[in-house]
């Protein structure tokens, strides 16, 4: 088919950065460093395609007086600069450090939203309204100390923050498609961008414990919790003449708790082992920011209530085993192995056939890539003749598309309504993959 819409979004992005380190004693590492980012941002569609008829002949041209159409500059700007210490006192490490970010939209908002395109007759005219500097402190500390001379443990804490991406923020951000807003359209002007976005706020917090409990096996134990704010959400905003529109801002959240423990084996003899296992909890009021805009559009509550995100992966399992002999061959085998993320299931197509938000998990899966090496040497070279395998096993599904009414990849319950994403083969993992080579290394000299 053709589709008629046009959209332009083209960036171009400057970086300046730099930093300096210094062993300013024995016992401090001092690391300082700044970096300033420049956007040249061009969003926004051009125009409309509209078919008409000119002298009986059926034409497409360009309007470019519909509403919303223009193509917006902006030149938005970041800015960082940052300080770290590293502590070597006795059998004490110690990390801090602390780091300033600092953001401009370098745009404007209306500074009345109650009337945003000052297309409502009598009321207060609203200005564009400068965005403010986001300006935010980012401290870290972590630390390890022994309890032993086989044993070791450490904390982390940390603040981190994430500005959404600049296509959320300016996407109809200067609210000129608002000038026909009416009563009733709370959904028909799509949710708009707020070039006053706050950065999402993470924090996080790590405790570990570290063991060696022989010369060849070690043990690795953490917990960690972040709390995370800030998110994207939705909120709706009401004109004066009750017109309501969607628009983003900063207010969901969520949480994550888990733990990993981590084996490493490295002998006795050529046989090295590595094995991780990490649980998590991923669970906040939406995993989506268009969530609360999307049930409004459908007639539906917001739902206000933590669920799972849609990236909570509850169990993951890594493990590798290698065998290797120097100067002769190394065979590695890497196994992964996930238990599903959830989705929405549904039991029709109906006005409320969607079930609880993230009720349903897709199923758990294993892949396992292998890799085979023989080192030799073709005169003066170093030569290694390889075999590598990946998806071993040819999985087709690693936590991807599923079907809401089956909750499987593979068919749907209403197939011809579903036709188009049946045909589509990329909702499968990608498929089994076999690379044979030769590589070739050599040194130069005068």
């Amino acid at each position: 088919g053709v589709d008629l819409g046009r959209f332009i979004q083209k960036t171009n992005a400057y970086l300046i950065k730099g930093s300096v380190t210094s062993q300013v004693t024995n016992t401090h590492l001092v690391k300082a460093g700044a970096e300033l980012h420049l956007f040249d941002l061009k969003f926004g569609p051009p125009g409309t395609l509209v078919q008409t008829t000119v002298d009986g002949v059926q034409q497409l041209v360009t309007r470019t007086d519909t509403v919303g159409s223009r193509v917006l500059d902006f030149n938005p700007v970041s800015a960082a600069i940052y300080v770290q210490d590293r502590v070597e006192w006795r059998d004490l490490r110690v990390r801090a450090g602390v780091r300033t970010e600092i953001f401009d939209a370098n745009s404007t908002i209306p500074s009345d939203l109650r009337n945003p395109a000052n297309a409502i007759e009598g009321a207060p005219e609203s200005l564009p309204k400068a965005t403010s500097i986001k300006t935010v402190i980012a401290p870290r500390l972590g630390f390890s100390f022994p309890i032993s001379d086989r044993a070791s443990m450490f904390f982390s804490y940390g603040h981190f923050y994430q500005m959404p991406e600049l296509g959320i923020m300016f996407s109809n951000s200067d609210y000129s498609i608002l000038e026909d807003l009416q009563f009733g359209d709370e959904t028909s002007k799509g949710v708009l961008g707020n070039p006053d976005l706050k950065p999402e706020f993470t924090v996080q917090y790590e405790f570990g414990f570290k063991s060696e409990i022989t010369s060849w096996l070690g043990l690795d134990i953490s917990l960690f919790y972040k709390d995370i704010r800030d998110l994207l959400g939705v909120e709706f905003i009401q004109t004066f003449t009750a017109a309501s529109y969607g628009r983003f801002t900063n207010v969901d959240f969520g949480s994550v708790r888990g733990f990993t423990l981590s084996v490493d084996q490295r002998g006795p003899g050529a046989l090295r082992t590595t094995l991780d296992y990490t649980f998590q909890r991923a669970i906040g009021n939406s995993s989506d920011p268009r969530e609360t805009f999307n049930r409004a559009a459908a007639g539906e509550d917001p739902r206000p209530r933590q669920v799972a995100f849609n990236w909570d992966q509850r169990n993951t399992l890594n493990g590798t085993i290698s065998w290797y002999e120097p100067n002769r061959f190394a065979l590695t085998a890497v196994i992964k192995a996930g238990t599903g993320q959830p989705f929405t299931p549904s039991i029709g197509s109906v006005f409320g056939s969607e079930l609880e938000p993230n009720s349903g998990r897709k199923d758990t899966w294993v892949l396992v890539d292998l890799r085979a090496e023989k080192f030799f040497t073709m005169g003066s070279l170093a030569a290694t003749a390889f075999v590598r395998v990946f998806d071993l096993f040819d999985e087709h599904f690693v936590n991807g598309f599923v079907f809401a009414d089956t909750g499987s990849p593979f068919y749907s319950l209403t197939p011809e309504a579903q036709r188009s994403q049946l045909n589509n083969p990329s909702r499968f993992h990608q498929p089994r993959r076999i690379e044979v080579g030769l590589s070739l290394r050599g040194a130069f000299s005068k």
